[in-house]
């Protein structure tokens, strides 16, 4: 229950504190005169969203304080205080927003800083808001299937099946990620193999592609070395006075002069030396001549050779070592691949079962729906002549979303197997149409207020507020609307703005709301009305004045509760 209200400085309030009781809490006032301020006020304290526009003063911050009877009963309220260990002192839990200059929000309960998503979650249990908007959200289909659930008391059976149904999406995403992993891994083995099988091929040896070079640059040469090897032989030792035999001279004629002078001693020493080096060079030039061959096949064999590799080594962008190396590694690799196949298969069957166990959850729920709503339909029936609807039908139509055989998630709704749409008929002999096409602005209003009796006596007290919910209705009409929200206030606290005198007449708690000029300003306030006062009110209501009259018949309408009309 909602016990007090305070705004500071907010739209066009600038200071406003209101206490409120238990029962039916009227709020009437001109058109425009800031009704629903007050209402945006509460809302904006548990939650709401700060926007543009909100500071009365644009120089200070925004406060709006509101505090709620912390009722035991209600159970969902007692686990969050719980939840979010929040201190309570005299059974009371205070929420408060503050707006800065910079249109940036904080929330806090209890004088504790709470994120808004918090906030939110004592709203669910504290606050049942419904407006004018309410009405359009009735030809939502999902919001009459959640409207079902709700009067059903169908909600664990639901988020079960949501559980369930997050679980499988869980586990199939599981399952693809598993599956495009085996793809991208039996793709790259078979990359692998053929990349192997390619390389294997060439029977490559370390350090080849420069062997390959230098022997090419022989054989390339290869007509050239050989001449020059024999013409270094035969002018080394065949032709006459050869290298090697003046050499041999000149040691021979100095050798008598070794031991008479130490410089010609080197001297011979290292002519020693050249002949020996020159023995041995030609003794390597011989073995060249003997390895190197004029064969053009041979020659070709060779080219053809390194340019194989070479293409190899472009492929790959590796040297010869490093494709060698590669090969090594991607070998072993391929030896160390184990398929997930297993996995899949053994995830598939568990899917297939998650499925299944689904659809039997999907079935039980769908079952229970229709059970329910044979209840729900003759109850709104009912209801709907209470509010002056004599005629009123009523049919809620099933719709099933997918069958048993070839389960696939993408078949199943979030919230089960079910697509069902409300229909309604307000006269005899009519045939009942889906609730857009059939209902009139009166006729969907008093429908709201109806599905909004029955829901309000499957949920704890709370706070219940009406904006402006008598849209379309007056007349008798507007009498029976009075008493069946009158009912409603004698279980929950109900807010309720109003512009109808019938329902007005039900007040326990009467408040009026209107506009004043102060220091140039349009601002709003609101004070609470006396029995005279109160009079005087609702023949403002009815007549547009406080006449003798007026205050007469407004005095005969709280006296006999609306029931004048």
């Amino acid at each position: 229950m909602l016990k007090s209200l305070m705004i500071d400085n907010f739209i066009i309030v600038d200071k406003l504190e209101l206490d409120f009781s238990s029962g039916l809490q009227v709020l009437t006032g001109e058109t425009g005169a800031g009704k629903s301020i007050l209402v945006g006020a509460i809302q904006l304290s548990l939650g709401g969203k700060v926007r543009s526009g909100m500071l009365f003063d644009k120089k200070r911050s925004a406060i709006i304080e509101t505090s709620f009877f912390a009722d035991k009963e209600n159970i969902e309220l007692v686990k969050l205080i719980k939840k979010y260990e929040i201190e309570i002192e005299d059974d009371e839990i205070f929420f408060r927003k503050e707006i800065s200059t910079n249109l940036r929000g904080k929330s806090f309960i209890n004088g504790r800083r709470v994120s808004n998503n918090i906030i939110k979650e004592f709203n669910q249990v504290l606050l049942d808001f419904h407006g004018q908007r309410d009405q359009q959200k009735l030809f939502d289909i999902e919001y009459q299937l959640e409207l079902l659930d709700k009067y059903g008391g169908l909600e664990k059976d639901r988020n079960e099946f949501k559980t369930k149904y997050l679980q499988i999406e869980q586990q199939q995403n599981e399952l693809r990620k598993l599956e495009k992993k085996e793809k991208e891994y039996q793709d790259k083995i078979q990359l692998y193999q053929y990349q192997l099988s390619e390389i294997s091929g060439f029977q490559l040896q370390p350090n080849e592609d420069v062997i390959l070079q230098q022997e090419m640059n022989l054989l390339e040469h290869a007509e050239d070395i050989l001449n020059t090897a024999s013409q270094m032989e035969q002018e080394i030792y065949e032709q006459e006075n050869s290298i090697f035999d003046s050499l041999s001279n000149y040691i021979f004629r100095l050798s008598n002069f070794t031991q008479d002078n130490e410089q010609i001693s080197r001297a011979v020493s290292l002519l020693e030396d050249c002949t020996a080096n020159l023995e041995d060079a030609v003794i390597e030039i011989r073995d060249i001549q003997n390895s190197i061959e004029l064969d053009s096949e041979h020659q070709k064999e060779v080219q053809e050779r390194f340019d194989a590799i070479n293409l190899l080594k472009m492929k790959y962008k590796m040297n010869v070592d490093e494709i060698l190396d590669y090969e090594k590694q991607i070998s072993e690799d391929i030896h160390k691949f184990s398929s997930n196949s297993e996995q899949i298969r053994k995830l598939s069957t568990e899917l297939e079962k998650s499925l299944k166990d689904l659809y039997n959850l999907g079935i039980k729920l769908s079952n229970k729906r229709k059970k329910i709503a044979k209840k729900l339909t003759k109850e709104l029936e009912e209801n709907m002549r209470l509010l002056a609807i004599n005629d009123a039908v009523f049919d809620i139509k099933f719709d099933k979303v997918v069958g048993k055989s070839d389960l696939c998630l993408s078949d199943f709704k979030l919230t089960g197997l079910d697509e069902l749409e409300f229909y309604f008929s307000a006269n005899k002999g009519k045939e009942v149409q889906p609730l857009k096409d059939s209902a009139s602005g009166g006729e969907l209003s008093r429908f709201l207020l109806a599905i909004k009796k029955l829901l309000a006596n499957k949920l704890s007290k709370r706070a219940i507020v009406f904006d402006e919910i008598d849209t379309g209705i007056g007349g008798k009409t507007a009498a029976l609307l009075g008493n069946y929200i009158s009912e409603i206030s004698s279980f929950h606290q109900v807010i309720c703005i109003t512009h109808l005198a019938q329902i007005a007449a039900y007040a326990d708690k009467h408040f009026a709301i209107y506009k004043k000029e102060d220091k140039n300003r349009t601002v709003v306030d609101i004070s609470f009305l006396d029995d005279n006062e109160r009079k005087k009110e609702i023949a403002r209501m009815m007549s547009g004045s406080d006449s003798d009259i007026a205050l007469k018949y407004a005095n005969e309408l709280i006296n006999k509760k609306g029931e004048l009309i």
